[in-house]
Formats: C-alpha cells, structure tokens, sequence
C-alpha cells in the first residue's frame, strides 16, 4: 500500500500541511522541520505524485542503501533528506515522480532484479557504503542508473559526488593560514571510499605546505558517535603529547573525538583545534561550535537528476561525471597559532 501524506505527518511529528508544503517544495516550513518530513518520506518509502493537470510520464527511484550502517546511520538523516530535496525538485522539471526506497543492507539478488520489475524509466542510488565491486554488479541493470555520493572512473555510469581534493585542501591551507603546523587526522576504522579519498587528500595537501605528518598523530575511530569516543579514549590513554590541530574525517567522528578529548583533559580549541567534514546541523550547537566542510547535497541531488534526464533522452550518451566542491565554515573550534607553537592573540 502507498504511503500517504498522512503518515508522514505522524512519523514526523508535524501536520499534513506542512507535509503537502515541503514535499511540494513551497515556503512556509523551516530548514529542521523540512529535514525531519524528507527523512520520513526517505523511511516510509514514500513516492510523490504530480497534479492530474501535470501527469508524470516517467518514475525514478532512489535508492538508499546502508551496507554496513557506518555512514549511512541516523546520524546522517539531514544530508540523506537534503539529497532527496535535490532529486525532489529537479525531478518535477522533468516530469517525473521521484520514488524513494530504502535498504538496511546490501543484497544483490534482492536489490537488482526490483529495479526491473517495477516499471521504472530509470534509478539514482546513493553509493557512499558501496565499494567498486558492489557498484559493478549494477552493470545487469538495463535500465539507466546514476549514482551520487562515489565515483569510479573504470565504470560506465553517470557518477556525481563531492571534490574531496579540493574540500580537504581548503582544511589544510585554513589551518596553516592560522599558524598550525602539525596537524593530525582521525579516520574512520570502517574503511570507506570517501575517508580513503580524504586521508589521501590530507596527506598530499601537507606535501603542498611542506608540513611533515607523524604517524603517531593518525587515529582510527569508530563512525558512530559512542563507540568513536570510545575508541578515541582508549587511544589517548596516558598520551599528553598531541598535534595543535586534527582533521576529522566526517563531523560524527569529530564529535566522539572532541568528547573523547574533553574527558581526557584537553580543551578545544586552547589545546587542540578540530575540524569537522559535512557541516551537519548540529555543528552550531557543539561546544565550542565546529568549524567544518559543507559540501551542497542539494546541489549533488539535482545535477544526478539533470543526468538522468539527459540519459532518458539519449540512452547511448557518453557517461560524465561531476564533482561538487565544499566551502568551509569557520566557527570557533579552530584557534590561532603563532610559527613558534605559542597561541596567537
């Protein structure tokens, strides 16, 4: 049965008013509340319908799929909506229906043969848990396929995903404008695409300023919040000699690495700056607030339609992708440095 407007409201807690508005992509509801009604509608599995007087011709899903639960959690609800927000809009320009499904793993024989048996013009999967082999068994699909959040460039799909080089880059360059000189990095001990792509990145970008990297200033976390601080904990166990600054590779890692160093006795930014990567919303309220790398999922959601819409007018088309640059937002749990270690004024 398909999920109503009705149920959406319940699940999100508001009225199927604000329901209507944000899902037909009006004013009237703010920025929390429109993240809370698309992640419900990503979760209810909710497909969208087009006016009488404006019938979609063509329906394209979107899958979200969670292979291993590290990134794709429900921490990560708010970059999750804003991608279907992108999708959402750009897909009313092209008379379509947007139609969302999610999955809790990630199994071929399940997943593959439904892309086909419903009737789709075409699908959008969002790869950020899937490595290149996973995305290879896509290849059967006949159907056209496009997918955000990865990028592999020996695969003949439409790929659009974040610049993590040039993002990263921006982090090292802040940090040494502010006088940091060693920097550390905590990584996830999950090993995704995207936290390969940064430690490479942050590593090459040191190279650029002739920053040295020590490999006692490399940590590996968990990507949920408790088990990260856990893990951070037990790696700063009897340790008071740190790097001025540590790039975290996502903002949940920053935030059990900033708990975990809090606990241990350290202030941030007094004895350690931190940055974050994906600029959630929750950043604003961290103490002291985290300076982070926002990179438009909006914006990534509605170039991977524009693909799509392309596709389904010229199937044999040459694959592209496209790279979305970040920005960074520099709150206060970054602090000034002198050359000589000592904290600038």
């Amino acid at each position: 049965m398909a999920t109503t407007i009705r149920q959406i409201a319940e699940r999100a807690g508001v009225s199927p008013a604000t329901v209507s508005l944000v899902l037909n992509g009006r004013p009237g509801a703010g920025a929390e509340t429109r993240d809370r009604v698309l992640a419900a509608a990503s979760e209810l599995d909710y497909r969208s319908r087009k006016r009488e007087r404006e019938p979609a011709t063509r329906t394209i899903r979107f899958l979200r799929i969670a292979k291993h639960g590290q990134i794709i959690n429900p921490n990560h609800r708010v970059f999750i909506a804003d991608y279907i927000d992108g999708l959402e809009r750009e897909s009313r320009l092209h008379r379509c229906t947007l139609e969302v499904t999610s999955y809790e793993h990630f199994y071929p024989e399940e997943i593959l043969p439904s892309l086909e048996s419903g009737g789709l013009a075409g699908a959008i999967i969002l790869g950020t848990e899937l490595d290149e082999a996973d995305v290879e068994k896509f290849r059967s699909v006949r159907i056209p396929l496009g997918f955000i959040d990865t990028y592999h460039t020996s695969l003949d799909f439409d790929f659009v995903d974040m610049n993590n080089d040039s993002s990263v880059l921006k982090v090292v360059e802040y940090l040494h404008g502010q006088g940091h000189r060693r920097i550390g990095l905590v990584k996830g001990s999950v090993e995704t695409r995207n936290f390969r792509l940064r430690e490479r990145s942050f590593l090459e970008s040191l190279e650029r300023f002739s920053l040295a990297f020590d490999p006692r200033d490399l940590f590996a976390i968990d990507s949920t919040f408790d088990q990260g601080k856990a893990t951070m904990a037990r790696l700063l166990a009897g340790r008071r000699d740190l790097p001025s600054a540590l790039f975290c590779v996502n903002d949940i890692i920053a935030y059990g690495c900033a708990q975990a160093l809090k606990e241990a006795g350290f202030s941030i930014p007094g004895d350690v700056s931190l940055v974050g990567f994906d600029d959630l919303p929750a950043n604003d309220f961290m103490s002291p607030p985290l300076t982070s790398v926002k990179v438009s999922k909006h914006c990534i959601g509605q170039r991977a339609m524009q693909f799509m819409a392309l596709r389904l007018e010229d199937p044999g088309r040459p694959s592209e992708m496209n790279l979305v640059g970040g920005s960074l937002v520099i709150r206060d749990s970054v602090r000034a440095r002198l050359d000589e270690g000592t904290e600038a004024r």
